[in-house]
């Protein structure tokens, strides 16, 4: 096992240990949604082989970690000058000036930043004529607040459009969104990545239909299932995974509860963290809880994607059920409310 050594950590080591420290459900939800396989590969082998890390190794990587986001957080509101004057107040100015470099050199600064700061209201009159590309490759960089607004306010037609090419939408480059900076607004000044950048995807689409009205997602759905089913079944996959379930209300975990078959469900569970399984206990009777316990603790090997298929199904009859009208899952302001 690798005993760090403070001053002579590598950026994977540190890496590791921010995982580490994050703890294992955090961690994976971090892995899944910013890391190449490899790179998961690299940092699972590296926590795999490091020793009992040191707490005042794990607070130094935490606290330069919070300084680069800091640092980060600056420069997008912004820009250079502002989070320069704002980070040597904050830990003086020879440690500013690395940090800046640091971020600088990884280029980890996104573009629109001064778009994100913009009012989506004049957003929407801003870029609403724009080509549908242009218009999918700005939301891919808003927040998903903004992007869902924006999303809500254009034509039907043209809403299933710019969300069938973030979904599709796979790497632009820097040239690339250079040019629409440069068309959209010439007083941006955002860091671009040297290398490729990768937006859109499906995961920022449903990012931003997690926040739109039910009825402009049901549109949207609508529309990309008619033009392309897999994509569409796709995002709807991706719009609810079975550790939301905490999200719904006691009634409307009871009434999912009413239609899941058993077996499915102690699969599931199988799968799950800690607070997903207390949350369903809690909604179950004692005679069922203690027979579903039982179950789980004498319960053999599964296979990973066994546990999978059967929280997939217990998604579907919750996505069944939202249809219907019986339960409501809450987005975008919306309540959640059961009939």
């Amino acid at each position: 096992m690798l005993q760090p050594q403070p001053g002579k950590l590598t950026g994977l080591q540190k890496a590791a240990i921010l995982l580490i420290a994050l703890g294992s459900d955090l961690s994976a939800k971090v892995l899944k949604q910013n890391f190449y396989d490899e790179d998961i590969e690299r940092l699972t082998y590296t926590i795999s082989n490091m020793d009992r890390v040191k707490p005042e190794i794990r607070d130094t990587v935490l606290d330069e970690f919070n300084q680069l986001r800091m640092a980060r957080q600056y420069l997008i509101q912004g820009g250079l000058k502002y989070a320069r004057e704002l980070l040597e107040k904050t830990v003086g100015q020879r440690k500013a000036e690395e940090i800046i470099k640091r971020l600088m050199s990884a280029a980890k600064i996104l573009p629109f930043a001064s778009l994100r700061k913009t009012d989506p209201r004049h957003l929407m009159n801003f870029i609403r004529d724009e080509h549908p590309q242009t218009i999918a490759l700005v939301l891919a960089y808003l927040e998903p607040e903004q992007a869902s607004m924006i999303l809500s306010s254009l034509p039907p037609e043209l809403q299933r459009d710019v969300a069938k090419r973030i979904a599709t939408m796979d790497r632009t480059t820097p040239e690339v969104v250079q040019e629409v900076e440069r068309v959209l607004e010439r007083k941006l000044s955002a860091i671009l990545q040297e290398d490729q950048t990768q937006v859109g995807g499906v995961n920022t689409l449903v990012n931003i239909l997690n926040m739109v009205t039910r009825s402009t997602e049901k549109a949207i759905l609508e529309g990309l299932e008619a033009e392309d089913p897999m994509l569409a079944e796709e995002v709807r996959k991706r719009m609810f995974v079975f550790e939301d379930i905490v999200k719904l209300d006691d009634l409307s975990i009871q009434r999912v509860l009413r239609e899941v078959q058993s077996k499915d469900l102690a699969l599931a569970m199988r799968g799950a963290n800690e607070e997903v399984r207390e949350r369903i206990f809690r909604n179950m009777s004692k005679r069922a809880s203690d027979m579903l316990r039982e179950e789980l603790q004498y319960m053999g090997p599964v296979r990973l994607r066994d546990v999978e298929e059967a929280q997939q199904r217990i998604v579907k009859i919750i996505r069944n059920l939202e249809e219907s009208g019986e339960i409501v899952i809450s987005r975008g302001g919306e309540d959640a409310v059961l009939i």
